[in-house]
């Protein structure tokens, strides 16, 4: 497991439009609308179980708007592939911006009753527990919940779409095979051959950013942290411009680098490599559906797509990271590469309490960043 659960929640009501629909014609009993005829046989192989009328009040709706993170190639290929299922839901709009302010905004909206996203992603599980214990998101247990394994989900609330492990990253034509061999464990980026070539990524980002500052001191010793800062790292605002700075040799390193922005990158024809030393420092990014979505059909109807093996697929092959659905595999090129390993051995964390310590994660950052 890549994390430990301590929070749960009691089941929140669901709004009377979907308690409805949930509650309605079962698979073998309703009309079916001609021009839903392929999707509702797409849904009832993919999505058992799944009522019809979600389905056609969904398509009533006829659109949706995703909260996204920076990984917009992947989100647009599920929405692609989602809307050529269902055509009916027309007008399906992306908002995507980096963790920290796409929150914000979702948060915002939220208390001042101004409702717009439907689905929101969020890379740190403890945030989304947070909300869920809040009643911020809906509880829908998707028809493919049984396909995520429960460390990685929370059933009903949340689910996920990729896993971001962190590990330390190379431009390979600054960094020989050879000295990269330094990389076998955490403690090679102590190694002063490294001093004002590394680049690190601000945890205020969140997500894959901010666990390995979280996790680093709980790991190792103060002496760590003092190793860490001798090598004088670059602090970048978040993880996609540090690999963007990683790619173009403006560094030669990256510490804490994120397996799944990575392997785009490399995909791209970027010259870098990178190894996940154990035990090894993982989270899901999750998805879930607001409990105030305007358009709480097609959202759930998203919900269940992108969780189904194609729509999840469709994610995987782009977006990085490992596959997290099990009996999956790996689509991703690099995961063919003879370098290229998957960890065994993960560090177990709170996520609760490591949302709870940004200020001090922050704090012992810009001492190691001399910021």
């Amino acid at each position: 497991m890549h994390m430990k659960k301590h929070i749960r929640v009691t089941a929140m009501a669901v709004g009377a439009l979907v308690a409805s629909t949930v509650a309605s014609s079962t698979a073998y009993s309703q009309t079916v609308d001609p021009a839903l005829a392929d999707s509702w046989a797409f849904a009832q192989k993919e999505m058992p179980g799944l009522p019809y009328d979600l389905l056609k009040n969904a398509c009533a709706e006829a659109a949706l708007m995703i909260y996204s993170g920076t990984w917009p190639d992947a989100t647009d290929n599920v929405v692609k592939h989602f809307k050529e299922r269902f055509p009916c839901i027309k007008d399906v709009q992306t908002f995507v911006t980096q963790t920290g302010p796409r929150r914000e905004r979702f948060l915002a909206e939220v208390r001042s009753n101004h409702n717009i996203a439907d689905i929101i992603q969020d890379t740190d599980p403890g945030t989304l527990e947070s909300q869920a214990k809040d009643g911020l998101i809906a509880n829908y247990k998707i028809t493919n919940d049984s396909a995520y394994d429960d460390s990685l989900k929370q059933t009903g609330y949340w689910y996920p779409f990729r896993s971001s492990t962190m590990g330390i990253a190379w431009n390979t034509d600054a960094v020989s095979d050879d000295d990269a061999k330094a990389f076998a464990t955490w403690k090679g980026m102590l190694d002063p051959r490294w001093k004002g070539r590394v680049g690190v990524a601000d945890p205020a980002s969140g997500g894959a950013a901010y666990l390995p500052w979280f996790l680093w001191p709980k790991m190792f010793d103060q002496a760590f942290m003092d190793g860490l800062k001798k090598n004088q790292p670059r602090a970048f605002i978040a993880v996609n411009p540090t690999v963007a700075a990683l790619s173009s040799g403006d560094i030669d390193v990256y510490f804490g680098a994120d397996d799944a922005s990575l392997s785009p990158a490399w995909a791209s024809g970027a010259p870098i490599k990178w190894v996940l030393p154990e035990p090894a420092i993982s989270t899901p990014t999750g998805q879930a559906i607001s409990a105030t979505a305007p358009h709480p059909n097609a959202a759930r109807l998203y919900q269940e797509y992108a969780f189904t093996e194609e729509g999840y697929g469709a994610w995987q092959s782009i977006g990085g990271g490992p596959s997290v659905r099990k009996g999956f595999a790996d689509q991703r090129d690099v995961a063919k590469e003879g370098w290229y390993k998957t960890p065994t051995k993960f560090v177990e964390y709170d996520p609760a309490d490591a949302s709870k310590a940004r200020d001090a994660v922050n704090v012992q950052f810009h001492d190691v960043v001399g910021k």
